[in-house]
This record gives structure tokens, C-alpha cells and sequence, in this order.
């Protein structure tokens, strides 16, 4: 097997790789190399590995995450919830396993030439070792039904009262596939202000506006609103039949209103709208208070993989690190204007 790096000008090789690939997820579209380069200036390495007639058999995607604070990581992929190989549907098993191994022997290259303390890898396959591995996070897959009155006869009833709530309150969602930059703004507010809530840092307001502007076609953004008061709302991502929301916000006014139900189920219609199959809830911590959230509408519970490989000593993940639980609790009392402006400084630096 041979293993080459795509470049710029290989978009269309790599664009018909994940076409062939019935294993490709969200995580290996192309635009996702633009997004992190327009906001974070990050460099991206497409791995494609070709057999001895030159057939693309099997591809995985790489952003270079640099941080002088947790030290630069090779990941597939970094803030969001897939990475890993995909590989071309006419190859068969062996094909597969040889293009993995030298897959995975080009990346270890590629990360130390990088002087990478990690390589990172978040897969629905597990890998073998030396890969450390961690089954912290879980996803939850909901099947759609075929037509919305369907799917909300499905739903726990506790689920479908709240819902019913939300229309006594007179809620309302705006659903928009050509968002303007003041409705990003309003999204990048309430997001900003739920994550410093949750400890965290956010990302920052030109990430969103590359994920709306690179991702265009594929993306819808939602405005839930009380009182014409935007209070949750969310980044709907579509691929292949699959309908997830990877950033989500509320605030504290959406919380007696039941904002964020009326969120998730906006998006959830508009998965069926669009005749997707399932609805994914994206990654949580097993047995949180998000998780259990998302558990209650009914999904599956989906084993999340993410695999590291430390190639220097110290080389703890940001998640690992005691520095960045501390940084987490200090974060939630942060000034909201202050986490604002310091906050993608140290996230564009967290591939989590």
C-alpha cells in the first residue's frame, strides 16, 4: 500500500474517496479542512492509502492542532464527534486491514515529523493497540419515523407534555438554511453563554461563521424564541440520512419554558422533513445530566472510541488534565464578557 497526503488541489480525489465509502461520516467532508484553516489557522492532512494499481482503498482525515498550553495534537477529528478511516466499498477485507496498518504507520509518521505530543483519533470502529482507549463518551441514535405525527406518538409521554407546554407558551422556532451574520451572532451568544455556564470554553464567533459559510447546502441554523427573545438554539448538520445538531445553547430564561425540548425536537422534524433516518444526539458522558436529557426522548446508546497514542512524555490529553478540570471550575463563575474574549484563545487549542 502506498500512503500519500492530499493537497489542495486534490479536493475532487478525495471528494469521490467518500462518495465510494459507505463507512464515511460528517467528519471526513472536505470543508471541515477550510472551517479549522479560515478560523484557527490550523493545517489539515488528508491520508489516502492506494493499492498497486494506484485505487484509493482507504482515506482518513487529520487536523494539526497546535497549543502551547496542552502541546500540538495530530487528531481526527477535533471538535466534533467522528473522525477515523473510511474506506472504498469495492475493497474487500484484506484490502482493508493492509490499508489501515499503513494508514495508521504514515499518521505516527507524519505526527512525530509534526513534533506531535498525541495522535488522536475518534472512530465508531475500535482500533488496536498502541492505541490508549476511551470509552468515556457515548452517542444516542434516533430512528425517524416517517411522518412527524408518528414520531410524536412515539415519544415518552413526559416528553410530549413538555412540548405541549411549549406551544401553551406561545414558542417559536425560526429555521433558516441561509443564515445572516446576525442571526450567527445571536446562535454564537447563547452558545457562548451555555458553554461558560457548563465550564467551558467557546468557540469563537469566525469558527461559526466558516462552519455556516464552508458548509452551506448541508447546514440549517435554529432560533428558538420566547417572546421574540432568542433563548436556545442550534447548527443542524445533515449527511447522508443522518440529521444531528453538533453545537447547541441555552440560556437561563429557555429553562422554565422548556427551550431546549422545543430545540431538539425542531430538529428532529426537520430530520424527517428532509426523509433522514436517524437522529443523532452527538456525544455526551455516560450517565450525565445531558445524557440523561437525550436518553429521555428515546434513543439508542452508541459506544463512542476515541483512541490516543502519546509519543512524548507529558503528553496527557486536555481532558486528562487536573489544570483544565480546575480552569472548568473557575470558568462557570467567569464574567460572561471575559470568557467572551479569552475563551477561543485557549478552545481553538482543545480538540475536544
Amino acid at each position: 500500500m502506498k500512503v500519500e497526503s492530499c493537497n489542495d488541489g486534490q479536493r475532487r480525489d478525495w471528494e469521490r474517496l467518500v462518495d465510494e465509502s459507505a463507512d464515511a461520516t460528517s467528519g471526513h467532508l472536505w470543508q471541515w479542512r477550510e472551517v479549522v484553516k479560515g478560523a484557527y489557522g490550523f493545517e489539515s492532512h488528508h491520508l489516502v492509502a492506494s493499492d498497486d494499481r494506484g485505487r484509493p482503498i482507504a482515506g482518513v482525515p487529520f487536523i494539526f492542532v497546535r497549543s502551547r498550553l496542552y502541546g500540538n495534537e495530530l487528531a481526527s477529528m477535533p471538535y466534533i464527534d467522528y473522525g477515523g478511516i473510511c474506506h472504498a466499498d469495492g475493497s474487500d477485507a484484506d484490502e482493508r486491514k493492509l490499508a489501515d496498518h499503513a494508514i495508521m504507520d504514515a499518521a505516527r509518521g507524519l505526527a512525530k515529523r509534526l513534533q506531535a505530543k498525541r495522535l488522536h483519533i475518534r472512530s465508531p470502529h475500535k482500533l488496536p493497540p498502541p492505541f490508549e482507549l476511551s470509552t468515556e463518551k457515548v452517542t444516542q441514535h434516533l430512528s425517524l419515523a416517517k411522518t412527524i405525527e408518528e414520531q410524536f406518538a412515539r415519544l415518552p409521554s413526559e416528553r410530549r407534555n413538555r412540548l405541549k407546554r411549549c406551544d401553551k407558551l406561545s414558542i417559536t422556532t425560526e429555521i433558516t438554511e441561509s443564515p445572516s451574520r446576525r442571526s450567527i451572532e445571536e446562535f454564537s451568544a447563547i452558545y457562548s453563554e451555555n458553554m461558560r455556564d457548563l465550564g467551558s470554553p467557546t468557540h469563537s464567533s469566525e469558527f461559526f461563521r466558516q462552519v455556516v459559510e464552508r458548509l452551506r447546502g448541508s447546514l440549517t441554523l435554529i432560533l428558538v424564541r420566547h417572546r421574540d427573545r432568542a433563548i436556545a438554539a442550534g447548527i443542524a448538520l445533515e449527511f447522508r440520512g443522518w440529521m444531528t445538531l453538533p453545537w447547541t445553547g441555552a440560556t437561563h430564561d429557555a429553562r422554565p419554558v422548556y427551550g431546549s425540548n422545543a430545540l431538539y425536537w425542531a430538529g428532529i422534524k426537520l430530520g424527517i422533513e428532509r426523509g433522514c433516518h436517524t437522529f443523532d444526539f452527538g456525544r455526551s458522558t455516560f450517565n450525565s445530566g445531558i445524557f440523561e436529557f437525550k436518553r429521555q426522548w428515546g434513543p439508542k446508546a452508541v459506544q463512542a472510541y476515541w483512541h490516543t497514542l502519546h509519543l512524548a512524555p507529558r503528553s496527557a490529553s486536555p481532558r486528562q488534565r487536573k489544570s483544565l478540570q480546575t480552569i472548568s471550575k473557575i470558568w462557570k463563575y467567569m464574567p460572561l464578557g471575559v470568557a467572551r474574549a479569552v475563551g477561543p484563545g485557549l478552545r481553538r487549542g482543545i480538540s475536544n
